[in-house]
């Protein structure tokens, strides 16, 4: 297959929903949803096989002769090795839009995207409608089933469980509902099954989803790396987007809700943030915002953003070999003076110790 650009995938994807209805409707054969031999049956069209579309699909050629079960209920629990390349850190394809979905289960994370159409997902908690924009994080080990309706399109991002253990807080922007929401999945006994990103679907957020499917059908150089960056610049596109609504399958209490909105205006804005600042901007007096502060963490308004700060500070410190001066002024503080007494006092040591230390 020639290069293929984001508008060609969009297109892609809807003439491959339009190749499902045509199968479903005018097969000759029994389909029987749960057994692979529908799935080879479909791929045997010559538009699929002409044009190399099956791997918007599966990442490795299907072929009658491919050593898996009869049924997809017969794997217990789908491997990576089935479904990410040698080399990726995720695939991205095009859910099918066959009706009759099989619940199962895989040893990696799966986030489903759903751009047009509608759709159900079922957990074991319940049933969820899948609206135009919604995004659902499903954690490995975690028995799901998702169907849309004919036309729809719904894009699975599947990664691997070890690549989000070290890289969530970039890929997610360290922002406190998904970080909680990955410390909490990655356990070995975690009760999380799901997490919800609910957005308005806006044309920003369906051209990141399409520049990572481009990039994974072309492969070129570099291509994993390149998915990554675009992941998580939809993630940006999420995440700043003010119509953007998150909960989880673990209920977080009003008080933890607010604090997390402090949290994070604190951690986007921690160079100039102050208590009137954050007060105007979500609508809060002072005084109610001290209180969030104290009795989700037991620390002052205060204290809270000065860990911030000096988080900042040692970051800098670790990745790069600016002067005290610049890094002073990049997190906030008055003067290198200023800040050098603080992070001692933090720390145990000045920065320049820290630094050495590295």
């Amino acid at each position: 297959m020639e290069h293929v650009t984001r508008e060609q995938i969009y297109h892609i994807l809807q003439n491959l929903s339009n190749v499902e209805i045509s199968y479903t409707e005018y097969s000759r054969t029994k389909l029987d949803y749960e057994e692979y031999q529908t799935y080879f049956d479909y791929f045997n069209n010559h538009v699929l096989r002409s044009h190399n579309l099956s791997r918007f699909y599966f990442p490795i050629p299907l072929s009658r002769d491919a050593k898996i079960p009869k049924n997809v209920t017969d794997w217990g629990v789908i491997s990576e090795k089935m479904t990410i390349l040698p080399g990726f850190d995720m695939a991205v394809s095009k859910m099918f839009n066959f009706p009759d979905s099989t619940s199962h289960c895989c040893d990696y994370y799966t986030m489903i995207y759903l751009m047009e159409g509608s759709g159900r997902l079922e957990l074991d908690e319940g049933s969820f409608t899948l609206n135009p924009g919604d995004f659902y994080l499903i954690p490995a080990g975690v028995y799901y089933g998702a169907t849309c309706v004919p036309e729809s399109i719904c894009v699975y991002f599947d990664m691997r469980r070890s690549f989000l253990s070290a890289e969530y807080k970039a890929i997610f922007q360290d922002d406190a509902r998904l970080s909680d929401f990955f410390v909490e999945s990655l356990k070995s006994e975690s009760t999380m099954t799901y997490l919800a990103i609910h957005t308005d679907n806006s044309q920003i957020i369906r051209n990141r989803v399409l520049d990572v499917f481009a990039e994974y059908i072309n492969q070129y150089k570099f291509c994993n790396a390149a998915m990554k960056n675009y992941l998580a610049l939809l993630m940006t596109s999420v995440l700043r987007n003010p119509n953007t609504a998150i909960d989880s399958s673990v209920a977080i209490s009003h008080l933890e809700q607010q604090y997390r909105q402090v949290l994070d205006y604190l951690k986007q804005n921690y160079q100039t943030a102050s208590l009137d600042e954050i007060a105007e901007q979500l609508h809060f007096s002072k005084q109610y915002i001290c209180k969030i502060v104290k009795s989700a963490s037991g620390k002052t308004f205060q204290t809270l953003l000065m860990e911030i700060r000096l988080q900042m500070v040692a970051d800098y410190l670790r990745e790069t070999a600016l002067p005290m001066e610049s890094i002073a002024e990049l997190c906030g503080f008055s003067t290198a003076a200023h800040l050098s007494r603080s992070f001692k006092n933090a720390y145990g040591m000045p920065p320049s110790a820290y630094r050495a230390c590295q």
